[in-house]
């Protein structure tokens, strides 16, 4: 993992109002919850028998183990043991992880990293703002983070894995120009070669990309780090050449059908590399 980064998570509408949830990410246990307007996450493992807080409910604010009913606040510390009553203090040992966690975009992002005060603000591609109207579907990967998104910054396989949808008119010989800034890498066909009319895919890293479609129509994945070897893609089509509410959604979602068939070609192929986390230097032939 790449240290000190804010990660897409989730969705925030996976998020529930009335309770706490339960996800694998960074191949940890994770609790989030909402105590009003806050969102709050923490290690899904109650310290005293190791149950799961998500099994439980949120109580004023904290979240309360489904076994003995400790309560645990949104920065980890135990607010409360029933059976101890109200005057026992409460062991410094009872307390559990707390991570960082903001929501924009409709995302759920968590700071993986340092706590530290002064946080630096959440990543987002500034030109995708409320004009575009959005559409997400889910498919989880069994492999690393990092070899999904490898296949996504890849331009050589689209002939040859896509042969029949995207990759149709792209020619086998290809060149590509790269610029990397910071955190973000941008890739395009060199027009020398091929004249894609402006396309061209950019990541923000650590684990949120995008692929310009023409001027009003985006494709944007966040890879979710699950655990060393499972992925979840959260895969939206954005667009803003109808954004009427109802008709704008319903383009979204027959949009998202094709790029279902799309990345269903991608996964067969990412799904049978080796080794399944990708690195700068591998060995490669």
């Amino acid at each position: 993992m790449v240290p000190d980064r804010w990660y897409v998570i989730l969705e925030a509408r996976e998020v529930p109002r009335t309770g706490p949830v339960g996800v694998v990410r960074f191949g940890q246990r994770l609790v989030l919850w909402r105590n009003g307007d806050r969102l709050l996450c923490t290690s899904d493992d109650c310290p005293h028998r190791g149950a799961a807080l998500s099994l439980g409910r949120v109580v004023d604010g904290c979240v309360e183990c489904p076994f003995h009913g400790f309560r645990f606040a949104g920065d980890g510390r135990c607010a409360k043991v029933p059976a101890n009553g109200e005057d026992r203090p409460i062991p410094k040992g009872l307390r559990i992880r707390s991570f960082p966690v903001r929501e924009a975009q409709g995302f759920v992002w968590l700071w993986f990293g340092e706590d530290r005060e002064g946080l630096p603000p959440l990543p987002w591609f500034e030109d995708l703002d409320d004009r575009y109207v959005h559409a997400t579907f889910t498919d989880d990967w069994d492999t690393h983070y990092t070899r999904a998104i490898e296949n996504q910054l890849d331009f050589t396989h689209l002939p040859f894995a896509h042969r029949t949808t995207i990759g149709r008119r792209i020619p086998e010989r290809l060149g590509v120009l790269t610029e990397v800034d910071g955190d973000r890498i941008h890739a395009s066909y060199d027009p020398a070669v091929y004249d894609a009319g402006g396309f061209f895919i950019e990541l923000m890293a650590p684990n949120l990309w995008r692929n310009r479609l023409g001027d009003k129509a985006w494709v944007v994945v966040a890879f979710a780090p699950i655990d060393a070897e499972r992925t979840r893609l959260y895969l939206r089509f954005y667009q803003r050449f109808v954004t009427l509410p109802l008709l704008g959604s319903l383009v979204c979602a027959v949009a998202n059908l094709f790029n279902r068939r799309v990345l269903a070609q991608d996964k067969r192929v990412v799904l049978s590399q080796r080794p399944r986390v990708t690195e700068l230097r591998m060995g490669e032939t």
